[in-house]
C-alpha cells in the first residue's frame, strides 16, 4: 500500500512537471525579417541619400493570454552617413548635421511600447570653421600694414556622434496576433553653403521573441 502512493505522487509529480513545462513552452514565440544589402560606398566616399522615412521592416507574432506577456523587438541595422564640409574666403564656416532615426510601432500605434518608440541609430555633426582666408586676403590686399598685429589664424573641425545599429524595444501587449513595424527616417538640420550630406540604411534585420514576466503584477518598471 505504501508502494502504490509513492508511485502515486511520483507520477503526479512528473504529470505536474510535464504540464509546466509546457506552458512554460507554450508561452515563447519568435519570429523575424529582413532586407537585402544596400549600403554601399562608391568613388569618392560617396552614395545616394534615400530621404524620406519608409517601412524597412514588417513582421508579425502570435501572443499568448495571460499577464507578463512581454514582447523583446530588435531591429539591427546597417546604417551610413556622409559628410563633406567645404571652406572659402566667401564661406568661414561649412557644418553638416545628418542622422537616422528608428520607430517602432505595434499594429500601427505605440501603445505597449515601455521604452522609447523612437531612437537615434546614427547621426553625425561635422563643423568647419577658419579665419585663414580673410586673413591671407587681407595680407594680399594690402590692409595689412603690420604683420605683428594680426590676429591669430585658426582652423577649427568639430565632429560629434551618436550610434546605436541595433537596440531592444520592450513592449507588453494582450493574447493575439500583433503587426511589429520598423521605420527609418532622415534627421539632422542638414547642410549649410559649402556642405554636403547622404545617408543610407541595409541591410537590416527585426527579430520579436515573446518572452514572460515572472512575477505577482506582471509589469516592468521604465
Amino acid at each position: 500500500m505504501k508502494d502504490c502512493k509513492m508511485l502515486i505522487l511520483v507520477v503526479c509529480a512528473v504529470l505536474a512537471l510535464s504540464a509546466t513545462n509546457a506552458s512554460a513552452q507554450s508561452s515563447g514565440s519568435f519570429n523575424a525579417s529582413g532586407t537585402k544589402a544596400a549600403c554601399k560606398i562608391g568613388d569618392g566616399g560617396e552614395f545616394g541619400d534615400t530621404g524620406a522615412g519608409v517601412n524597412l521592416l514588417t513582421t508579425t507574432i502570435q501572443t499568448s493570454n495571460g499577464q507578463g506577456v512581454t514582447l523583446l523587438i530588435r531591429p539591427s541595422l546597417v546604417t551610413g552617413l556622409f559628410t563633406d564640409t567645404k571652406i572659402s574666403q566667401s564661406i568661414p564656416t561649412a557644418t553638416a548635421d545628418v542622422g537616422i532615426q528608428v520607430c517602432l510601432t505595434i499594429d500601427g500605434k505605440e501603445d505597449g511600447i515601455l521604452s522609447s518608440p523612437c531612437v537615434v541609430y546614427d547621426q553625425r555633426f561635422q563643423q568647419i570653421s577658419s579665419n585663414l582666408f580673410s586673413a591671407i586676403g587681407g595680407i594680399a590686399g594690402g590692409t595689412c600694414t603690420d604683420p605683428v598685429t594680426l590676429l591669430p589664424c585658426y582652423f577649427d573641425l568639430i565632429e560629434s556622434t551618436l550610434s546605436a545599429h541595433s537596440y531592444d524595444f520592450v513592449a507588453q501587449v494582450p493574447g493575439g496576433s500583433h503587426t511589429l513595424t520598423a521605420t527609418w527616417s532622415v534627421i539632422g538640420h542638414g547642410a549649410t553653403s559649402g556642405a554636403r550630406i547622404a545617408s543610407c540604411v541595409g541591410p537590416g534585420v527585426l527579430t520579436v521573441t515573446q518572452t514572460k514576466v515572472f512575477k505577482q503584477n506582471g509589469t516592468l518598471s521604465f
